[in-house]
């Protein structure tokens, strides 16, 4: 890196100051820094969202992604804001063509492993992606960097935390006042609190691809603040070692003291030219009074205050009594102690092989744990036996006819339109308790049912969905069936439950 070339003022800062300093950087270039920020972040998002998130249906899993990629956009965000420091705007173009190259030089796979989680990753970025430095060399000088300013960093993170969660809550917030009354986005996103009203679980799947697409624009607004507060934190720490801002002083007294030297060269050639050569025998005195003269110039010179700091430190010391003439100890008393001292370093390494495994299992049961919450592992586990009625209705497979569908055929044929509805909803729910496991229970209602169904994955979500819309508009609106509607979901229900049981 070339200081004297930087468009910043090198001086000493506190943390604050620094990553202030990095604000207004962002600030100074916003265009350029946003643009790549969005071109960079945002395609792959959507990647992630139309493979992971509409093509599997996991949208949590697809916002993880999302945030775990963060160190990716940080390396091209730096690389705007490392030419930005000398007054260059590079363009979207060039920063993704600079792209692959940052990918393999900067340490990437670490950073995305066993370094993802580091609170002061923005401010140790540079050295992997700037100096390039690799290994043991890497690891300490990152250290160094990072030293003093822990705190700033670690504030960093968390302002820049907090205003991504307070941003995608307003986004949520904006969208909820823009909606019709009784229409809520937060039913869609928990539908656990929806109650008893039906949600369709391809509304709620839309709906949580939203809300990564919106997370996406969040981290393309704050992902750059956070980059170049680290940058800031880093280009401090560079100066309070190499004293970049004393080397830019001298280099630049140097420059104007060579411009005066040369001057003062002409100035007394010019001069040796005009005028006669002084007597030395008259240049005599005056060299003796500028000699007495110099302690008081030297005094009057300490007394600037770049010479004239005292500084009083006060620390504690341990005292160091006089070692008192050795004693012979017995021999079984010193035989004694070899024997506990060995003990003890054997107990100090298992009681340390013990930490180790029990690190290694409770990080184990954590990622069984979250295994099991994203749906990659599930528990094996004997379900329960399924509850005789649920919702008030009888689900036991002996209460159903052999072809349900056929007998809620029959029943439409005479108008009754309710009993065969019933039936159907019925035979539903014991097909889903008997043969695909669903877990209901005895008090759960319709809306319950299909939560359940729903987060369970059945591909019999969809038609199941369907049926109890229907079913609770015939038995509690009294609504009438539309023309052909019953006969389509019997045979729905042949198609997603099949035929005789």
């Amino acid at each position: 890196m070339r200081p004297e070339q930087l468009a910043l003022v090198l001086r000493p800062r506190s943390g604050l100051e620094a990553v202030d300093l990095g604000m207004r950087l962002v600030q100074a270039h916003a265009r350029s820094i946003f643009a790549s920020s969005f071109a960079v972040i945002l395609p792959p998002a959507l990647l992630i969202i139309a493979l992971v998130g509409y093509g599997l249906e996991m949208p949590t899993l697809a916002g993880m992604l999302i945030w775990w990629l963060k160190p990716l956009y940080d390396r091209a965000l730096l690389h705007g804001l490392s030419h930005a420091v000398f007054g260059e705007q590079p363009g979207v173009r060039q920063t993704w063509r600079a792209l692959p190259g940052l990918i393999r030089r900067s340490a990437l796979l670490p950073a995305l492993l066993w370094r993802r989680l580091d609170p002061l990753r923005s401010t140790r970025l540079p050295v992997d992606q700037l100096e390039g430095l690799k290994g043991r060399i890497a690891r300490d000088r990152r250290r160094i960097v990072a030293n003093r300013v822990g705190g700033a960093g670690f504030g960093l993170m968390f302002c820049c935390a907090n205003f991504e969660y307070v941003l995608l809550l307003g986004v949520i917030a904006l969208i909820e006042n823009l909606l019709p009354e009784r229409v809520s986005i937060v039913e869609h996103i928990w539908p656990a609190m929806t109650g008893n009203d039906i949600v369709d679980p391809q509304q709620v799947l839309w709906v949580e691809l939203g809300f990564n697409l919106s997370y996406a624009c969040v981290v393309a607004l704050i992902e750059p603040f956070y980059v170049a507060g680290g940058f800031a934190l880093y280009l401090k720490r560079r100066t309070d070692l190499e004293a970049w801002d004393v080397e830019l002083l001298f280099r630049r007294l140097a420059s104007e003291g060579a411009k005066r030297l040369t001057m003062l060269a002409l100035m007394v050639a010019c001069g040796t030219l005009v005028l006669p050569l002084p007597d030395a025998q008259a240049a005599e005195p005056q060299r003796e009074a500028a000699i007495r003269k110099a302690p008081s110039v030297i005094a009057d010179v300490l007394k600037a205050p770049e010479f004239g700091k005292h500084r009083k430190r006060q620390e504690l010391q341990l005292r160091t009594e006089p070692d008192a003439p050795a004693k012979d100890a017995p021999g079984w008393f010193k035989r004694w102690l070899e024997f506990w001292r060995g003990a003890g370093r054997w107990m100090a390494e298992g009681l340390r092989v013990a930490g180790w495994i029990g690190i290694a299992i409770v990080a184990a049961i954590l990622l069984r744990l979250l295994l099991r919450q994203l749906g990659v592992v599930r528990a094996r586990r004997t379900p329960p036996p399924p509850p005789a009625e649920v919702a008030g209705l009888d689900i036991r497979p002996e209460s159903l006819p052999d072809d349900v569908a056929d007998a809620a055929r029959q029943l439409l044929a005479a108008g009754r339109h309710r009993e065969a509805l019933g039936l159907l909803y019925r035979g539903a729910l014991s097909r889903l308790a008997h043969q695909a496991h669903i877990p209901f229970a005895r008090g759960d209602t319709e809306g319950d049912c299909l939560m359940r169904v729903t987060r369970a994955g059945s591909g019999m979500r969809a038609y199941f969905a369907l049926l109890t819309r229907t079913w609770q508009t015939v038995a509690y609106a009294h609504a009438e069936l539309a023309e052909g509607e019953g006969d389509a979901l019997c045979a729905g229900w042949r198609e997603a439950f099949g035929g005789r049981q």
